[in-house]
This record gives C-alpha cells, sequence and structure tokens, in this order.
C-alpha cells in the first residue's frame, strides 16, 4: 500500500469514526466538513480539493498576508480580482482595513488560506467569492456552495469572535460583453449564499440589485469588460457595505 493509500484509508476510518459519534450523541453535523479539513491537513492529502489556484500570484500574495497579518482590531476584506482590485482604505476612509483579495481566486483557494486570518481573529471578515468558480473554473452551484459551507464551518469554530458578512455576488455583464457565464447561475448562488448565512446567523449583504440596469445585467458604467469594476462600480460598492464596516 502506498503512502497516499494509506493517508486514504485513515483519512475515511476518522469520517466514519466521527459520523458514529454524530449517531450515538447526537453531534451537531455541520462540524463535519471543519473535521474534513483538519483530517486532510494531517494526512497531507486532500481528497475533495484541487490546487490550480495554486498561481505564483496566489502564493507571493498569501505569502505578504502571513508577513503582514494585522490585528484583532481590523477588519479583513476576502475575494478575488473584485477584492483585490479596490483601494478599500481610501474608498471606506478608514484604516483598519486589510485587503485579503487575490486575484483569480476561487472558494477553493479561500478554503486554503484561512489560517492567516484565523490566526489573527480579525473583528470583522468581508467575503465575496466565487465568480472565478463559475468563469474559470466551471464549478457547478452545488461544489461552490459546499466549498462556501466549509469555509464558513471553519471561521464559526476557529474564530467565532469576528463577525462575518456574506456579501452576495455581484452581477456580470454577458449582453454587452462576451462571457461563457451567465447571471442565472450568480442568482442561484446568491439565493443558496442567503440560506448558508442564516444557517450560521451571518450577516448577508444583498449587492446584486443595486448592480444591476433594466436587462438583469452588471451596469455598463460599472464595468469595462462585463465583470471586473470601475471606479464608479467600486464606489457604489464602498456605499453599500459602508454601515457595516463602521
Amino acid at each position: 500500500m502506498t503512502k497516499e493509500q494509506s493517508a486514504l484509508t485513515v483519512f475515511f476510518i476518522l469520517v466514519i469514526v466521527f459520523l458514529g459519534l454524530v449517531l450515538t450523541f447526537g453531534l451537531n453535523i455541520t462540524g463535519l466538513p471543519f473535521l474534513i479539513r483538519q483530517i486532510s491537513k494531517i494526512t497531507l492529502i486532500s481528497p475533495f480539493h484541487d490546487q490550480r489556484y495554486q498561481t505564483p500570484y496566489y502564493q507571493k500574495k498569501v505569502q505578504e498576508f502571513r508577513q503582514q497579518p494585522g490585528s484583532k482590531q481590523d477588519t479583513f476584506l476576502v475575494g478575488d480580482s473584485l477584492t483585490d482590485q479596490g483601494n478599500w482604505t481610501k474608498l471606506l476612509n478608514q484604516t483598519n482595513l486589510k485587503n485579503r483579495g487575490i486575484s483569480g481566486d476561487t472558494t477553493e483557494g479561500v478554503l486554503n488560506r484561512l489560517d492567516e486570518i484565523i490566526n489573527v481573529q480579525p473583528q470583522k471578515i468581508f467575503i465575496m467569492i466565487g465568480v472565478n468558480d463559475l468563469w474559470n473554473e466551471n464549478r457547478t452551484v452545488e461544489q461552490i456552495i459546499a466549498n462556501y459551507q466549509e469555509i464558513l464551518t471553519t471561521l464559526k469554530y476557529q474564530t467565532p469572535a469576528s463577525k462575518v458578512y456574506i456579501q452576495s455576488l455581484l452581477p456580470i455583464n454577458n449582453r454587452d460583453y462576451p462571457l461563457k457565464i451567465n447571471n442565472k447561475d450568480v442568482m442561484e448562488v446568491n439565493q443558496k449564499l442567503q440560506i448558508l448565512a442564516t444557517e450560521f446567523n451571518y450577516e448577508y449583504l444583498d449587492l446584486y440589485p443595486q448592480f444591476i440596469d433594466e436587462f438583469n445585467q452588471l451596469k455598463t458604467t460599472y464595468t469595462n469588460d462585463g465583470v471586473h469594476l470601475t471606479t464608479e462600480g467600486y464606489q457604489a460598492w464602498a456605499k453599500a457595505i459602508a454601515q457595516w464596516v463602521k
């Protein structure tokens, strides 16, 4: 038996033991995703997650985050290029903001860098992630939500004092730009995120309606490519979340 096969065997044995405890003692099943993540780290494998998000830029940014961890008084903005490209300190006129966006990131990437967030235990965490899962990774809505649930479970268990704000995905514009994704999937993700927010007792910020035009598309004044935001788009985003950031 190879090392990988042995590790996989140990992984499934531990999961089965946990499920036995759930059935015997009625433990909270929401702990399962968190347990899976921890066991995967122990066994040095991750049977449910790939590492395509591990680009040189991703690795560089994660290293920067760990070198400049921040403090418990900080507010973390976690996401992909939409977050990464925002000058949040200027947009929201606050100095305790930490931009934890990484261009090209996905729910997989956020899952695998939660440790640098957990180590800080920030006061507030704003999350917007998932559009690249649809756009670049061709993941299903179910796969995205499964990853998102794991993200939230990990935060709930490991940084319980942090206030978490789940931001809806923003609309895209495939009417004026040749994009392979559509807002039907974006809206389905958002509907399920709202349910998750209720389950975890986190705040859900529905930004989607504030960014669409009469055709249910991302407003043309808010984007230059159908996904990424203009200065006006960022100003609208900052205005929408300002009351929760303070």
